[in-house]
């Protein structure tokens, strides 16, 4: 699989330059849409270069953009304007429009009410209510609006299952029937089959993986509602449970996943999101088996296997990391663990440490590895020694405790 995976990327790159459409539709053709990796970095790397050109080319277009669009600030626009907030056009500007929208949001939320302090646990609240709203929520309740993010709110504090997350398998109760004298089985029948055979071999196994599990997406949600209930984040002063420090920590470090991949995103040309999304749910699939080995194997190991893999392909490091973090945004959005834990992974060994922290908390809360605390430590450990070393911060880079903070959550939570 790997090799013809291999060779049909090559075959994908090498035509990408003068025709795009059909690179793509006779790899798929190949693999039967397992077109993964390097379409990915290279449309990201091609539309980079073009910025760069038209920026050394004409000095004058560049000055002229005096604050450019950010991904936060459309997302949270976006956001806004779905639930009813009227941030008006969405180009990532915060301008007067947004900050008004913010201060509306704020008073229906029961925030303090100014538009230029956007506290991030207020911002992080309203994201995961959007995510949740879109990816089914909206459906389920039939509400629209500011009323839609209000029970959004109320199913997370009465602890009710969100319409997002994965369902329950429904139980049906056996009916129960007088039992019957077995009839002697004449000569040359074909024996009936057992019913108690029948139903055991048709029980799911508990230990075959499978897609379902707790949903990471309702957890941060109900970790940005107790931050938005204690009044913020939590600080190296006023930590005093270390086990939510490091769950909020999570969550905020995955926000900004996203928050980087879909900026990205915005950089891919001749890809639709759907398509996008389907080559990262095959490398997700093809890091699956790295994946699991996290919960058995030294980080020394997990990672001198993934840089193996990585050398195998013959894609460059740059379109690796690009993939990696599209596909970590995408991954998390989606609740898909074998594309973000696989892609943080990937980029840890294509040589950004930082990501190894998202790593230690995926094995500390068990979030699709198996939960091995004694192994988080190896990550935590290895990636905030990174960040002493000069390593670049990829979470929260402005706040310069953070490093301090993580430590002191893992040693009290030990």
């Amino acid at each position: 699989m790997i090799i013809r995976l291999i060779l049909t990327l090559g075959i994908t790159l090498s035509l990408a330059m003068t025709a795009p459409q059909t690179a793509r539709a006779d790899a798929g053709e190949i693999l039967g849409g397992a077109v993964v990796g390097g379409v990915i970095g290279y449309a990201i790397g091609k539309e980079q270069q073009k910025k760069q050109q038209a920026r050394t080319r004409t000095t004058t277009r560049t000055y002229r953009s005096a604050i450019p669009s950010t991904t936060q600030g459309a997302q949270t626009q976006t956001a806004l304007n779905y639930f009813g907030y009227n941030a008006g056009r969405v180009d990532g500007q915060v301008g007067r429009g947004t900050r008004s929208a913010i201060e509306r949001y704020q008073a229906s939320m029961g925030y303090p009410i100014n538009g230029y302090d956007f506290q991030p646990y207020q911002r992080d609240f309203l994201t995961q209510a959007y995510y949740w709203a879109t990816s089914g929520g909206q459906a389920t309740t039939q509400l629209s609006g500011q009323p839609l993010l209000l029970a959004y709110r109320r199913q997370l504090q009465t602890g009710s299952a969100l319409a997002a997350a994965p369902q329950a398998p429904t139980v049906t109760t056996p009916v129960v029937t007088q039992p019957q004298p077995a009839a002697t089985p004449q000569q040359g029948a074909v024996p009936a089959t057992s019913t108690t055979e029948t139903a055991s071999s048709s029980l799911p196994s508990l230990f075959s993986g499978g897609t379902g599990g707790p949903s990471l997406a309702n957890r941060c949600s109900g970790v940005m509602l107790q931050t938005s209930t204690n009044g913020g984040y939590t600080t190296l002063s006023n930590m005093s449970d270390p086990d939510f420090a490091l769950s909020e920590q999570f969550c905020l470090a995955r926000s900004y996943a996203m928050a980087r991949g879909e900026d990205l995103m915005q950089d891919i040309q001749g890809l639709t999101p759907d398509q996008v999304s389907a080559q990262c749910d095959s490398y997700g699939e093809m890091l699956a088996p790295q994946v699991d080995a996290l919960s058995i194997s030294s980080k020394t190991d997990a990672e001198t296997q993934v840089r193996k893999l990585a050398l195998d392909s013959g894609l460059s490091p740059a379109d690796l990391a690009a993939t990696s973090k599209v596909c970590l945004a995408i991954g998390y959005r989606q609740d898909n663990m074998d594309a973000a834990v696989g892609s943080a992974l990937m980029l840890v060994a294509m040589g950004e440490p930082a990501y190894g922290e998202l790593i230690g908390h995926h094995l500390r809360e068990g979030f699709g590895v198996q939960e091995r605390r004694d192994l988080a430590m190896q990550w935590y450990d290895a990636s905030l020694s990174a960040l002493d070393a000069g390593s670049q911060a990829v979470f929260l880079p402005s706040q310069t405790d953070r490093p301090q903070l993580l430590r002191a959550a893992m040693v009290q939570a030990q």
